[in-house]
């Protein structure tokens, strides 16, 4: 049982569904409209004290397939009164279930029947790796709340889980979560994605979009509701800022030092104008330009002085800082 929270008549509503077999799939099914306002349902006697309108709680425990109190008691805590849900946090753990160890079957059947794009956006929410791994090696209790769940309960999962990303994460998460690197060669597919050619990263972009509408959802007349947020994500924001040439500063730095040489002194912040040298530009030409346009002019010269194509290690720090501030001038 879960709270789907839907655009109904143009406002926003939950309803209360549960996710049932039927035949070979499972389905979603509505149980309840529980109306704009869940928190609406919630009496507050008084002190820290809450329960759910009895006459609610006995409607629906005669209307689901299968009822569990404290569940839907726990479904409506988000609704409650902030003061009162962090008072009575402590009790919520009145109902925990031991965990029980998964058997190698359920592993099996796990890996096998989860989606391969729900495993990677569950990897990616609670690791933040870009770089998964091969997808064989990830465990399979990562995706125990996805089994047996309809596709509707799967998305408004990922949908709640999503709030807590910030919004330079918004961009990568997506990338990550349609495995969109394996179209590319190099590190930089993995690590550095706005380093790769934008219009290609785009076109694959869509194109794994309309396939897995397609696959999910049946759908090829109209992206379904549950992806267009991600198209929303991916065109309206850009990458967050990537570590690894701070990682390959110092990379560089601790192999120079472990050959008897001294770490180089501190440098001080890269000045505009030698960012204008390094990218041949001019302000005004820059006034002309779009983060699009300067992050095409950056692939270029990176493909031009990466180290592993014979470049100078410094001279692609530089042009990377280079980057990051003329970006920074950029509205």
């Amino acid at each position: 049982m879960y709270l789907a929270k839907v655009k109904k008549n143009g406002q926003t509503t939950y309803i209360l569904r549960e996710s049932v077999r039927q035949g070979e799939q499972i389905v979603a099914r509505d149980i309840f409209d529980i109306g704009p306002c869940p928190g609406a349902w919630i009496d507050y006697p008084g002190g820290n004290a809450w329960y759910l309108n009895p006459d609610l709680e006995s409607r629906i425990s005669s209307l689901a397939g299968t009822f569990d109190s404290d569940q839907f008691e726990d479904l409506f805590r988000p609704f409650m009164r902030p003061a009162i849900r962090r008072a009575t946090q402590t009790f919520r753990q009145r109902a925990f279930k031991q965990y029980t160890p998964m058997t190698r079957a359920q592993k099996e059947t796990i890996a096998r029947q989860v989606h391969a794009f729900d495993k990677r956006r569950a990897h990616f929410l609670k690791f933040g790796n870009m770089d998964q791994g091969p997808m064989v090696n990830m465990p399979a209790v990562i995706f125990r709340q996805l089994h047996n769940k309809s596709r509707d309960e799967i998305e408004q999962g990922f949908m709640d889980q999503e709030r807590v990303l910030k919004r330079k994460d918004l961009k990568s998460y997506i990338y990550t979560a349609l495995d969109l690197h394996r179209f590319f060669k190099g590190f930089m597919a993995k690590q550095m994605p706005h380093a790769l050619d934008q219009d290609k990263v785009e076109a694959f972009f869509i194109q794994e979009l309309c396939l897995l509408n397609k696959e999910l959802f049946g759908l090829t007349s109209r992206l379904h509701e549950y992806l267009i947020r991600y198209a929303v994500m991916f065109f309206d924001h850009t990458y967050g800022d990537s570590v690894l040439l701070d990682d390959m500063v110092k990379d560089f730095q601790f192999r120079q030092r472990s050959r008897g040489f001294k770490p180089p002194a501190a440098t001080r912040q890269l000045a505009l104008s030698q960012a204008f040298k390094i990218f041949n530009l001019t302000a005004k030409s820059l006034e002309t330009m779009d983060k699009k346009d300067l992050a095409r002019k950056f692939r270029r010269l990176a493909r031009q002085h990466h180290p592993d194509r014979g470049g100078s290690h410094d001279r692609f720090v530089e042009l990377n800082n280079a980057y990051q501030a003329l970006l920074e001038k950029i509205s």
